[in-house]
């Protein structure tokens, strides 16, 4: 959005730090100590064991820069929980969960599968295709409301793909979370000047359902997608418009929010405090499926419309609809009000679940890969969800 005049100063000129004297007084000799320091190599994670920085030569930031989607992979969990398997421990049947929500099979986590090592996965999947290295990515944003730490897994994933110049960090936003990721991708490389950003998204919503809940239990499942956002000229941008919201007040409708062991434990003490603190957990998922039902048809449209303003384009114009895959019925209805037919509807949701942040990088590389999408194709994406959260951007593949 361009600035309001007169609000925004010139920029000041940059300089780098490692290029001036330090600031202060010096006593005689200092400053060539100071200086020398300074030529010194930093080996502050030695002791850790962390990889040194690469000494490939480094192509410079130019911010400004476009930014197109060049790569896409995703992985899936083995073992396979059919809408039958779920019928042998609560009351349901496969034409009653399918009919409901489109759902026929979820994958779910087992033995030493992780997280971690779905996203990796599916990031090799999205490097190999754009045949780019792992020592050019410049940053990995690790997409995901269930890491395997509770301090997140971004720098895990970094590690484990030898992305060795690249920055990580998580990013929360449950089932909007890859939307979210892939703006937060294009912004680095549009005012960073970054060159090749992996966004996965992966979950594992599996470890917070309660499996006597028919609710909630037959909807969820586990995996991971990723792209490889890469930086280009300002003709071949891919991102033509986006959208992002949020609102606290549906937080009620969708949640697991964090117990602590020890609140009874304090009823039965007459309020006395206790110390120390007993270890908390997060409960199930809790939620009011019409009242998400309701805010996805009525705001879901709504943001890839505004999205479609952006982008000077209209539903028309658009060769795909990928929606965050939590319900067919809800896919459905978007596409009615936005007037695309529903041949146009990217949809797996009958063979994964919802699988929260992964759900449109996995549908978008099961698409690719079957030819179903090609070079060229616009599609509009939307994700929706806890918090509450929802967005939408307008990209073209390629």
């Amino acid at each position: 959005m361009a600035n309001a005049p007169g609000l925004v100063s010139p920029p000041a000129p940059f300089f780098r730090g490692r290029n001036l004297a330090p600031i202060g007084f010096f006593r005689p000799g200092h400053f060539l100590e100071a200086r020398n320091a300074r030529r010194a190599p930093l080996r502050c994670c030695a002791a850790l064991g962390a990889a040194t920085t690469s000494s490939n030569p480094r192509l410079p930031r130019v911010v400004g820069m476009g930014s197109k989607l060049v790569g896409c992979g995703s992985a899936a969990p083995k073992l396979l929980i059919s809408n039958n398997d779920l019928a042998q421990i609560v009351e349901t049947s496969d034409e009653w969960i399918s009919v409901r929500t489109g759902i026929r099979n979820r994958r779910v986590l087992t033995g030493n599968e992780t997280v971690s090592g779905l996203a990796v996965e599916a990031a090799k999947g999205a490097l190999q295709m754009a045949q780019v290295e792992p020592d050019d990515i410049d940053l990995v944003i690790m997409c995901t409301s269930t890491p395997d730490d509770l301090f997140g897994c971004g720098a895990r994933v970094q590690r484990d793909l030898g992305c060795k110049n690249a920055w990580a960090f998580d990013a929360t936003a449950a089932c909007s979370g890859f939307v979210v990721g892939l703006i937060t991708a294009t912004r680095f490389i549009k005012g960073g000047g970054f060159q090749n950003v992996l966004v996965i998204g992966a979950d594992a919503l599996s470890r917070y359902v309660d499996w006597t809940d028919r609710g909630t239990c037959i909807l969820f499942g586990d995996a991971a997608g990723a792209v490889l956002v890469q930086a280009c000229s300002h003709d071949e941008d891919g991102l033509l418009g986006f959208d992002l919201h949020s609102d606290g007040h549906g937080q009620k409708h969708l949640n697991a929010i964090a117990k602590d062991e020890q609140t009874e434990l304090i009823l039965n003490n007459n309020g006395a405090p206790l110390f120390p603190p007993k270890r908390s957990s997060y409960s199930c998922i809790q939620m009011n499926g019409k009242e998400v039902f309701r805010f996805a048809v009525r705001c879901v449209p709504q943001s890839i419309e505004a999205a479609l303003d952006k982008a000077g384009l209209t539903s028309s114009s658009i060769d795909w609809l990928l929606l965050h895959q939590a319900n067919q019925r809800i896919m459905d209805a978007v596409a009615t009000r936005l007037q695309m037919p529903p041949d146009k509807i990217i949809s797996n949701l009958a063979g994964y679940g919802n699988t929260s942040a992964a759900s449109i990088p996995l549908a978008l590389d099961e698409a690719v890969r079957s030819g179903k999408v090609k070079d060229g194709n616009t599609i509009a994406a939307a994700g929706f969800g806890a918090g509450l959260t929802w967005g939408s951007a307008i990209v073209r593949w390629k």
